[in-house]
Parts: structure tokens; C-alpha cells; sequence
């Protein structure tokens, strides 16, 4: 499980504020990390925590490898609206971890950081992702029953909802052959390896489209239905379609990797760029 995403930060997971204190062979963690899908599940956590505050954000941050069960780790699970109960967020008292599973060097962690956020883009190639088996997902997406769907409601012979359910077959397509191409791009060498964010974005577009045409297949059906109804996740998935371009890390970041890693545009203006983490201002106030 990674521990990246905290409650202050949003998609600035450079600006984590979990603390990493050594103490002589081992080292003190203590913070909170949210949005770690599965990790009531999961037995270990790479989590990336403030080992330096006198240095700029990226240059502070060391990367360690935990056993989540263990004293000072509580975790809750974050109901969602569809009932899916996968996101978690994770709370660290005192928790106490030895120099040896620290992940390359002190103060080094977004080097590493950086490598395992390529593979969570590419989570559907990827040899390294596993999810929980029978775990509910926060969107309808790719497994949306839209002929089930169009079928009860009498519209398979409609013109707009077969133009409707080949977009989104259309799209599942376009999906898998990206995502092959960009990971035999990366492997080979002939591709960025920050590419994988293209895949990400076009991810977050499937995912809220699918939602789209589900709800708009379904339509009355999909604000009201029977517990039988096929049509009962279609209101849900469409009220919380935008998750697909918040999970793995939001799309706007992904476009600036894009622009910025792939492309070679000009870096988007950082006010902190520079500055020691310590004085950069968060909620109106520096570490003191």
C-alpha cells in the first residue's frame, strides 16, 4: 500500500507534513495519510514522510517501508456514497521504524516517490498493482451493464443509445491499446518514463464518460430503481463520476507532467520553488 496522499495536501504530495525523526537506528513517524485505497487489506506501506524542513519540499522527503497492523497505526475506511468503503485514511502515533527499510537515501524519497507513482498511473499494466478481490469500486466504469440496461428499457434498436454504448466500447478499446503502447514505450526505453501520466488522463476522461452514458442510457431509471433493477448503479456512478479523474492522482497533475516531463514546456510557476520547506506558508502559518 503507498502512503502518499494527506488531508492538508491535495495533489501536492511533495508537501507532506507526516514527520520521520531518527532516532539513533530507527526512525520516529507520526502524521496522518488519507485516500490509500485498500489498505485495511494490505500488510505493508511505502510511505514517503518530511525527514528534512530546512531544505525545498522535493529535497526533504525519505521514503520507508512499514508493516501496517501494528501499535500506533489506526485506520478508518471512508464510507463513499455508493457504499464502496476501499479509501481509507491512516493515522501514525510514535511509530517506530529501523534505518534498514528505509527506501533509498535520507532526504531522497521523491526520486523514489516518483518511480512507484508511474507504475500506480499505469495500475492496469502494471505487474506490481493487486487490488482486493469482491471490493466494490467508486464508479460504474468499464463494468457498467449498458446493454442489460438499454435492453430493459426497450432502446437497443434506438440510434442514439447504440451510438452511445460503441463510444464507450470505443473508448475501452482506445484504453487498452494505450496503455500497451505506453508501457512497451517506457520498457523500451523510447518513451518518457513519465508517459504513463497520458494514460492516466485519458483514464480520468473514461471513467467520467462511462458514468455519463450509463446515466444517460438509464435515464428516469437511473434516479430511482428497485434493489433488481440493473439500472441501480447508474444514478450513483454518475453522481460520483468525477473520482476517475481524482484516483491515482488528479488529471490536472497529470496534464503538467505531460507538459512539463514529456513535452519539455516551460515549468508552471511555484511560489515555494526554492524556499525551505519551514517557511513555506500553510493555513497562514510556517513551522516554527
Amino acid at each position: 500500500m503507498q502512503f502518499l496522499s494527506e488531508p492538508s495536501g491535495g495533489s501536492d504530495v511533495a508537501g507532506a507534513l507526516m514527520s520521520a525523526v531518527r532516532e539513533g537506528d530507527e526512525w520516529v513517524l507520526n502524521g496522518s495519510k488519507i485516500w490509500s485505497t485498500g489498505a485495511w487489506w494490505s500488510d505493508w506501506a511505502l510511505c514517503l514522510a518530511r525527514t528534512n524542513w530546512d531544505v525545498p519540499k522535493h529535497r526533504g522527503l525519505s521514503v520507508f517501508m512499514l508493516p501496517i497492523h501494528q501499535p500506533g497505526i489506526e485506520i478508518n475506511r471512508i464510507e463513499m456514497l455508493n457504499g464502496s468503503q476501499e479509501f481509507c485514511q491512516e493515522y501514525l502515533t510514535d511509530v517506530r521504524v529501523p534505518d534498514s527499510e528505509r527506501l533509498g537515501d535520507v532526504d531522497g524519497g521523491w526520486t523514489v516517490g516518483t518511480r512507484w507513482m508511474m507504475h500506480e498511473r499505469q495500475a492496469n499494466s502494471s505487474p506490481f498493482v493487486t487490488s482486493p478481490r469482491n471490493t466494490r469500486r467508486g464508479s460504474a466504469g468499464l463494468d457498467a451493464p449498458l446493454i442489460p440496461i438499454a435492453a430493459r428499457l426497450g432502446l437497443l434498436d434506438d440510434p442514439r443509445t447504440r451510438e452511445r454504448i460503441g463510444e464507450a466500447r470505443l473508448l475501452s478499446v482506445v484504453r487498452e491499446q494505450l496503455n500497451r503502447r505506453l508501457a512497451t514505450g517506457m520498457a523500451t526505453g523510447r518513451m518518457h518514463a513519465q508517459s504513463s501520466a497520458i494514460g492516466r488522463l485519458f483514464a480520468g476522461h473514461l471513467g467520467t464518460r462511462r458514468d455519463t452514458i450509463t446515466y444517460e442510457i438509464a435515464g428516469a431509471t437511473g434516479a430511482a430503481w428497485t434493489d433488481d433493477d440493473p439500472a441501480a448503479e447508474s444514478g450513483v456512478g454518475y453522481l460520483i463520476r468525477t473520482i476517475s479523474t481524482v484516483a491515482g492522482g488528479t488529471t490536472e497533475i497529470a496534464r503538467n507532467v505531460i507538459s512539463e516531463r514529456v513535452l519539455g514546456m516551460p515549468r508552471e510557476a511555484a511560489p515555494d520553488h526554492g524556499v525551505p520547506f519551514r517557511n513555506v506558508p500553510r493555513g497562514g502559518r510556517s513551522r516554527s
